[in-house]
């Protein structure tokens, strides 16, 4: 016996389902007589223009009735059906379907349609291209075209709060609220987990500003679920285009980068797409890709700048600066790539390798009988890493030859000063492994005398902008006078930087400072130039050796 062909009918008033049969129920998978009342925009959801023959009943004439071939409706579970719609205008001016499922070849030319849309908002899962922009939003009169990057900040605590099936519940109001909030021609897609591009024609930027935060302030609403309550925010990135000659690809990627600096300005902002600050970021973005494979292939090294007992005609230790021989650039100085990469994880692997790189060395020169401690700059992000002391230690254990004190670590003073609970555990932790921590630049972050009598900083360095002024400035050889005091008075040695002449040397020792470190004394060097440089400043001292000084 044949299978009966369900035909399904739905009566659609005003934009509502005001009945629907059983075979309208089976053919969409919905419990019987839970169809009416439901928006017909539920079982279809496509945008405007789209599948225009049933996007509304006013397309039925008053007599007569309107074919819709092909058209997909959405069933219950998420699924699609491919169906033939007749419609026939009622007396009551309603309108009434009768479907039935298109033929097997019909819904497999149809699946390239349905692979645009996504399942769980129903929303386009793209963009147009240029072409049918121009057509679909009449591009004209010097209209511009606002291609919106949206992307929904935290929603990973929307999961973790309510689930994947609440996220979803979620997704889909932000889909809802999103098409309401738009003129009527605008395009929503959702184009990744929490992400929805929005297409829209305008007057003005003006006129652009004013509808996203009008769509942001929509999307700030409450969320009632599971009888609580859910804020979000969301990051826009906007790129504008006075004509339709980029193709919508390129103008979603610049949208797309315009919401990271939204996201990096605290979120829940607009911005606007900027030739220039992309190009910077993207510059940026290499040459942090440049790092990585630099770290790889051995391109950064350290540089030494020797620090000295000026009175006594002694070094006491080097300084580690990182350097870059670039393939393509050259060498490169800090000032050249630290800037970028200072908010950013590689500044942890940079400062890990510093470490790494200055045990290594020091290990070397002791087997060749040179004896020094040598120092490398420590950034706030790495310092902060809750694995620090831990690979600390494991340097330090592949060098089990080297002596309490050979290492030693530098930290900014207006760091200690931001976090100082923090950096006074940090300071201790690496005390019991045998590593000082002098504070760098000191001065230039007023420090409270409460604070650094609490930090168990070893050394203090004096800021160079002190140092300069030192030979003929009253007011700089005042304060570099009371830091000496200071340091003193509190058990910590001090070492003035920026010693740039025999001169600055001969006037920091009339105050009492005999430590110092500048381009006075030495330029970094390489390492292999280290072992002759320490014998010939010890043999002819800059400023000669004390008759007191062993």
């Amino acid at each position: 016996m044949p299978t009966r062909q369900l035909a399904g009918h739905l009566k659609i008033c005003d934009g509502q389902v005001l009945w629907a049969d059983e075979d309208a129920h089976e053919l969409l998978g919905y419990p019987q007589g839970s169809l009416a009342d439901l928006p017909f925009a539920d079982l279809h959801g496509l945008q405007p223009g789209e599948e225009s023959a049933l996007s509304a009943e006013l397309l039925v004439p008053a007599r007569g009735v309107a074919d819709a071939r092909h058209f997909v409706l959405h069933t219950h579970e998420g699924g699609s059906l491919v169906v033939d719609m007749r419609g026939e205008r009622m007396d009551d001016r309603c309108v009434l379907w009768s479907f039935s499922p298109a033929s097997r070849s019909v819904r497999a030319q149809r699946i390239e349609l349905l692979a645009r849309h996504d399942a769980l908002t129903r929303l386009p899962n793209r963009i147009p291209q240029v072409e049918e922009l121009r057509q679909r939003l009449h591009i004209e009169g010097g209209r511009l075209l606002a291609v919106c990057y949206l992307d929904i900040d935290r929603f990973r605590d929307i999961n973790d709060q309510f689930g994947p099936m609440g996220g979803d519940t979620i997704l889909r109001e932000v889909a809802r609220r999103l098409k309401a909030a738009l003129p009527h021609d605008a395009i929503v897609a959702r184009v990744g987990g929490d992400e929805f591009a929005l297409v829209v024609a305008l007057g003005s930027r003006l006129q652009c500003e004013d509808l996203i935060q009008q769509v942001l302030a929509r999307l700030a609403h409450p969320y009632r679920l599971q009888n609580r309550s859910a804020r979000l925010q969301a990051s826009v990135g906007v790129a504008l285009m006075a004509d339709t000659e980029q193709p919508t690809e390129v103008m979603l990627q610049h949208a797309q980068h315009a919401v990271f600096f939204a996201k990096r300005a605290g979120g829940g902002q607009l911005h606007f797409f900027d030739a220039g600050q992309a190009l910077d970021e993207q510059e940026g973005l290499e040459l942090r890709r440049d790092i990585v494979e630099g770290v790889a292939r051995n391109e950064f090294w350290l540089a030494y700048q020797p620090k000295v007992d000026m009175r006594c005609g002694r070094v006491i230790g080097f300084e580690g600066l990182i350097r870059w021989q670039h393939p393509k650039h050259g060498a490169l100085q800090p000032a050249d790539f630290i800037p970028l990469v200072e908010d950013h994880e590689l500044i942890e692997q940079l400062g890990d390798w510093a470490i790494g790189e200055a045990l290594r060395q020091a290990a070397e020169w002791q087997v060749a009988g040179i004896s020094t401690s040598v120092s490398v700059n420590i950034s706030p992000r790495h310092m902060q890493r809750p694995d620090f002391i831990e690979r600390l230690a494991e340097h330090l254990a592949r060098h089990p030859q080297l002596h309490p004190g050979v290492l030693e670590l530098e930290i900014l003073e207006t760091t200690a000063i931001k976090d100082f609970a923090t950096v006074a555990v940090f300071i201790e932790a690496c005390k019991v492994l045998g590593v000082p921590v002098a504070m760098d630049d000191f001065g230039t972050g007023y420090s409270s005398l409460t604070y650094l009598r609490r930090l168990p900083v070893a050394a203090l360095k004096l800021d160079q902008s002190f140092v300069n002024g030192v030979i003929d400035n009253a007011e700089d050889q005042a304060i570099v006078r009371g830091i000496l005091l200071l340091a003193r008075g509190l058990g910590r040695k001090a070492i003035a930087e920026g010693v740039e002449s025999v001169a600055h040397g001969r006037a920091l020792m009339a105050l009492g400072c005999t430590l110092g470190q500048g381009y006075g004394i030495a330029k970094p060097m390489a390492p292999a130039l280290v072992p002759d440089w320490i014998g010939d400043y010890e043999r002819a001292p800059l400023w000669g050796r004390a008759p007191d000084c062993a």
